[in-house]
């Protein structure tokens, strides 16, 4: 997956998941900001609507008061009293005529309509066993209608507790209907006479219309049609439309008094609104509380409180459209939401074409890189943006710059450097031809007069001077040397005269000192280059009697066949011995000698020469115990080995064939 699919997919995972995520998370968190809105809105409103209609009964009460204690009208009732007390003249003779309505106990009535000519259809005064006197309001104009006498029997709701009330306060009904069928209220208050006999009293009954009262308390609900008419829903705000709202108030029976839709007044709830029968239960026990409901003509969801109004057997209700204040929550959310993803894409459309762009960029210094990596050290990067690949390919050219500059400098010192490191080999194999030499020089003031010590030293010395004219020759042309050290053609050789070439020169002038036993066979044939392996096996003597120094010890040198196509030789002494991290970390680099004298060459110059013949240099060593190194050279030629197992490669693979087939 390249880089412009790995950003996209990084962007759209960390931009766009995340964008409709928070869409939806903030979605319901509207949704539930909104319920809890319209629940707090709804319920302020039922509380509202019903202590304003509380307040204004109470208000009702104290103007009906003010009419029962107003000084005409108990003047009125005191002389209604005084006719009742007169005797009659026989028995046969007629009660006295009770005194006519005063002209200020009129007036004073049409006082109490004209402050709430709205509110009442009638007041009537009654006694016990008199005919009552109706006053009602004469429309158009501030006067009243009496009308005595003439009320049909049952038609004046009057409590008739207020005969034996003691206190002059109204008397509250239940609602019920006037003769329009119009639901109303009606109040019953004592009247006494001044002197407060309180057997001399009139009932006040007056007839309290509900609808314009409850119009003028729920004027601010901002009632409209039902959900049926309602308009097309507005943004929910705290000025929500007046088409998302409604207003209910039941009396106990179960009778819708008021509702903002006209139509639906006066009708028992049940039968004009069946889908609000919880509510309805809950309201007629006078019971609180705020609960949704559905409404059948279009399906909508409304959020409804009721509250009961206090000393009534009134209950108010308000909704609201819950369905269209969320449906316009979703349509402002899906234009958020869309608007925030054309936002998101253009974005990922911008990044898009920048990695694009910059990956085509990068891709044009990979590949002057790679050209680098090739050799071609000329080749330039040009970047025109400046950004970060401008810097990358700034940072190439001038790599590219410094390694021109480094080759040119290996050129000049190479020379130098192969002669460097091939004079400090060949120091190394100087040293062992000296200390030879020395050993030669030591033994030959003691032992030259014996004629056969003469003869061994002649020939030493002749050998010793062929390995420093070698010596010469190898340092005359270091470079062509050091590439080939290590790599000339192996012929058949037999190790064991190579071995006791050595002995005869190293270890057999120090046979006085050490213990020196050779466990050889008499022929061990390889393909080797002699003159390498010599300097191997002297190398190892050699760095055995140094380890002994000059307490004395014993060398061993053994060989032998290690398998069918393996030879080996071995040298161990009875020296302290080397450390595992020793073995492990430096025994084998080279430079790194523990000798005072010394360049740290020898025995990783006998492991490049061992392993240049395809064979391994091992060892052996243990603290305080001495130490053994085991060369193991192939006894026959690499390239016989190759082919050889190439060839039972091949009869392996021909036998798995006819067994295949077989």
């Amino acid at each position: 997956m390249n880089l412009r699919a790995k950003l996209l997919i990084f962007f759209v995972l960390g931009s766009l998941v995340p964008v409709l995520l928070l869409g939806w998370l903030s979605y319901r968190s509207s949704r539930n900001v909104v319920e809890g809105m319209l629940r707090e809105r709804v319920e302020a409103e039922a509380s509202r609507v019903a202590r304003d209609v509380e307040v204004a009964l109470r208000a009702r009460e104290v103007d009906l008061n003010e009419l029962a204690h107003a000084g005409a009208v108990r003047d009125y009732v005191r002389g209604v009293a005084v006719a009742r007390a007169q005797p009659a003249a026989s028995n046969n003779s007629p009660a006295p005529n009770e005194p006519a309505v005063p002209e200020v106990v009129r007036a004073a009535v049409a006082n109490f309509f004209s402050r709430n000519r709205d509110y009442y259809s009638a007041v009537t005064l009654a006694g016990a066993g008199r005919a009552p006197i109706r006053f009602e309001p004469d429309a158009g104009n501030s006067s009243v209608r009496v009308l005595a006498g003439d009320l049909l029997p049952g038609r004046l709701p009057l409590d008739e507790r207020v005969w034996t009330v003691s206190e002059p306060k109204p008397l509250r009904s239940d609602v019920t209907r006037d003769a329009n069928g119009a639901p109303c209220i009606v109040y019953t208050v004592p009247v006494f006479a001044p002197d407060n006999e309180r057997n001399s009293r009139l009932a006040l009954v007056a007839e309290l219309k509900l609808a314009a009262l409850l119009q003028e308390a729920g004027h601010d609900a901002n009632a409209a049609t039902s959900p049926a008419q309602s308009a097309p829903p507005r943004a929910v705000n705290a000025a929500t439309t007046q088409s998302t709202r409604s207003l209910l108030v039941l009396d106990r029976a179960g009778r819708i008094v008021y509702h903002t839709r006209p139509a639906l007044r006066y009708q028992p709830v049940g039968a004009a609104m069946p889908y609000f029968d919880n509510f309805t239960r809950a309201m007629q026990a006078g019971k609180s509380g705020t609960d949704f409901y559905t409404f059948p003509g279009d399906g909508a969801r409304w959020l409804a409180a009721y509250r009961p109004v206090a000393g009534s057997d009134l209950s108010v209700a308000a909704a609201e459209n819950y369905t269209r204040a969320v449906a316009t929550l979703g349509r402002d959310g899906f234009t958020s939401l869309t608007l925030a993803l054309l936002i998101a894409g253009t974005a990922t459309l911008l990044v898009f074409v920048t990695v694009t762009r910059t990956t085509r960029r990068i891709r044009r210094v990979i590949e002057a890189a790679e050209t680098i990596g090739e050799g071609d050290l000329s080749q330039r990067i040009e970047v025109r943006a400046n950004d970060e690949t401008h810097a990358l390919a700034e940072g190439f050219n001038r790599m590219s710059d410094r390694l021109r500059e480094l080759i040119a400098r290996e050129a000049e010192t190479r020379q130098f450097q192969s002669f460097v490191r091939l004079s400090a080999m060949l120091t190394h194999d100087l040293k062992n031809a000296i200390t030879g030499l020395s050993m030669l020089v030591t033994n030959m003031e003691r032992q030259f007069h014996r004629a056969e010590f003469r003869e061994d030293a002649v020939s030493s010395l002749r050998q010793a001077t062929e390995k420093l004219g070698a010596l010469v020759a190898r340092l005359s042309e270091p470079v062509k040397t050091l590439s080939g050290e290590y790599r000339r053609a192996p012929h058949p050789a037999d190790l064991v005269a190579v071995i006791r070439r050595v002995l005869a020169a190293t270890a057999e002038p120090r046979a006085e000192f050490y213990d020196i036993q050779a466990e050889l066979p008499d022929t061990l044939v390889a393909p080797i280059d002699a003159e390498r392996i010599e300097r191997v096996v002297e190398n190892l003597v050699v760095n055995a009697f140094e380890a002994m120094g000059g307490r004395g010890g014993r060398l061993t040198v053994t060989a032998g066949e290690e398998s069918d196509t393996l030879v080996y030789f071995s040298v161990e002494d009875t020296g302290p011995g080397m450390t595992e991290d020793f073995m492990r970390t430096r025994l084998f680099r080279a430079f790194a000698t523990t000798k005072k004298r010394g360049i740290g060459l020898g025995l990783y110059t006998c492991r490049e020469i061992v392993e240049a013949h395809g064979g391994r240099l091992e060892v052996k060593s243990k603290l305080g115990s001495g130490t053994r190194f085991r060369v193991v050279l192939p006894s026959i030629p690499l390239m016989a080995s190759h082919a050889r197992t190439a060839e039972k490669a091949s009869q392996a693979k021909s036998a798995a064939k006819t067994g295949a087939a077989n």
